[in-house]
């Protein structure tokens, strides 16, 4: 459960020319990407009915509005209740939702034709509820989690009884996602959105269109639900939704072997085990194009001096972290956005070509010494490095870069804390700290924000944000490549960053269910709905 975008964040303007237009009617074509195992068929039985489908959660949220939070737990909870104009499917491809169809000619307008719909506090959805949501969710002062996604709007207006377009200042072929609840948008009642005290709070319980409604909210505890009578697609099979959060891997594995979780989020790789051997379980692990590193924070001594930078990269083993720790379940990280990402629009070959040009520092403790020496502290000093509770493995990670540090006189305190508190420290003035990035949809990619003006830790390198501004900017795949390629090759050069891995998660299915088209999108879409009880 990691971060999409930094909850501090305010609106970023970003478009993408013409030359991506095919990228806005299809996404990735071909089989769920990244899917790494293939758990044996079931039999299910789509007439049947649960009174609960319950699921464990391995992250807690404090409030369950995305445009304040930009966690991941956050987007799995709205799916639940809310919906944009439209969705993405199990390949990351875009799907009508509340709108029937849309079109554009020019990825600068874009025209939505509004179904039929209600929510659930039984009003029915207009487009002055639409024109609301938009305008909401792209304030960077209301919404500064989801108004990233939104480059500069022109206009958002009511062009028909059911139709809303939506005009850009320039083209955005990427802005065709950013209508849907898996990236910037959920769709709710004007009334409310104006009325509401506190969006997502347990006094403010979301409303939306969503195949279920929220019922209750116990932040560090659960979110219930019901299921959603005048939902306009297929309906969930379970009456009701229970999602407990549990950050403690152990908890989270007992609950699911006494038969309390029908379904369990990330299942530890050095735990995999005992989940599979679970009566009826099934594991669902695919590649979700996550990247995990350090950041340093150039402002703060002593990672002000590139020396010190380099030295605490030379010390990180990639490869020991990743077979090792991680039993194989990721990948080293020579880059920041992962090659499945870089090559959507263009191709695996040339995604591979470009991250083969990133100079990423080897494991070499003699060189890192080497680097420390010729610094203000050569003889090491103390710093912290804090970790999520939702992401263990990168405790064990932290622990094992720690132990590597010290031989070369650096002490790093590794301590764990909330994941709510991590996602806010993002730009405090620590010196090193981790970034867990999931892009929620298959054109956003980590470097668009860590590489951007607004990157979290506030480094200012003019030809850095200059080159992913123009990657922004770019009119075809191939120049949006070459771009990002420049930029985080500079970055890495500097040491701003130090990659670590890229991830893969693993869900567990217990024996009373299965999901239908399972895939790293698959929390992103209105998953209830997808969830079916076995025979």
């Amino acid at each position: 459960m990691s971060t999409t975008r930094r909850r501090t964040r305010g609106a970023l303007a970003t478009t993408l020319a013409l030359g991506l237009l095919a990228l806005a009617a299809c996404a990735p074509s071909g089989p769920a990407p990244g899917s790494t195992t293939t758990p044996a068929p079931v039999t299910t039985d789509a007439s049947k009915e649960l009174d609960q489908l319950t699921v464990g959660l391995a992250a807690s949220a404090e409030t369950l509005d995305v445009s304040t939070s930009g966690l991941m737990v956050a987007y799995t909870i709205a799916a639940v209740a809310q919906e944009g104009l439209v969705a993405i499917d199990d390949t990351g491809a875009i799907v009508p939702a509340l709108a029937e169809t849309w079109n554009t000619d020019d990825n600068t307008s874009f025209v939505y034709t509004l179904r039929d719909a209600t929510f659930s506090d039984g009003t029915p959805v207009t487009t002055d509820d639409v024109i609301a949501s938009i305008n909401h969710y792209r304030d960077g002062e209301k919404a500064p989690s989801t108004a990233y996604y939104w480059p500069a709007v022109k206009s958002v207006e009511a062009t028909g009884e059911r139709e809303v377009t939506i005009t850009l200042e320039a083209p955005s072929a990427t802005f065709a996602w950013t209508p849907s609840a898996a990236a910037g948008l959920f769709v709710a009642p004007k009334k409310w959105l104006e009325s509401a005290g506190t969006i997502g709070s347990p006094t403010d319980l979301l409303v939306g269109t969503g195949p279920y409604t929220i019922t209750e909210f116990v932040p560090g505890s659960h979110v219930a639900a019901e299921r959603n009578e005048k939902y306009w697609g297929s309906k969930g099979r379970a009456k009701t939704l229970r999602l407990d959060f549990i950050t403690d891997d152990n908890t989270r594995l007992l609950a699911f072997q006494d038969g309390s979780l029908d379904i369990a989020f990330n299942v530890p790789v050095d735990q995999a085990d005992q989940w599979s051997k679970v009566e009826g379980a099934r594991l669902e692990t695919v590649d979700d194009n996550s990247w995990q590193g350090l950041m340093f924070n150039p402002a703060t001594k002593p990672f002000d001096e590139p020396e010190v930078r380099r030295a605490f990269a030379h010390a990180i083993d990639r490869d020991a972290i990743t077979t090792g720790l991680l039993k194989g379940k990721a990948t080293p990280a020579t880059g920041i956005t992962a090659p499945g990402q870089l090559a959507i629009g263009t191709s695996a070959a040339d995604a591979e070509a470009a991250v083969a040009q990133l100079p990423v520092a080897t494991f070499d403790l003699d060189a890192a010494r080497a680097e420390l020496a010729k610094s203000s502290v050569p003889s090491g000093f103390t710093t912290t490095l804090a970790y999520p509770d939702s992401i263990p493995a990168l405790g064990r990670a932290s622990l094992a870069i720690a132990e590597q540090l010290k031989q070369i006189g650096i002490t790093l305190e590794v301590k764990q804390i909330p994941v709510s508190e991590w996602s806010n420290s993002f730009g405090n003035g620590e010196g090193v700290q981790w970034m867990s990035y999931t892009p929620p949809v298959p054109t956003d990619w980590p470097t668009d924000w860590l590489l951007g003006e607004d990157n979290p830790e506030g480094f200012a390198d003019e030809t850095i944000t200059g080159l992913q501004a123009e990657a922004a900017a770019a009119t075809t795949p191939a120049e949006r490549l070459a771009k990002v390629t420049e930029a985080t090759k500079l970055a890495l050069e500097q040491q701003l960053f130090a990659p670590v891995y890229w991830g893969t998660s693993t869900t567990a299915v217990g024996k009373r269910v299965a999901t239908e088209g399972f895939s790293q999108y698959f929390f992103q879409t209105p998953w209830p709905t997808r969830v079916v009880p076995t025979a």
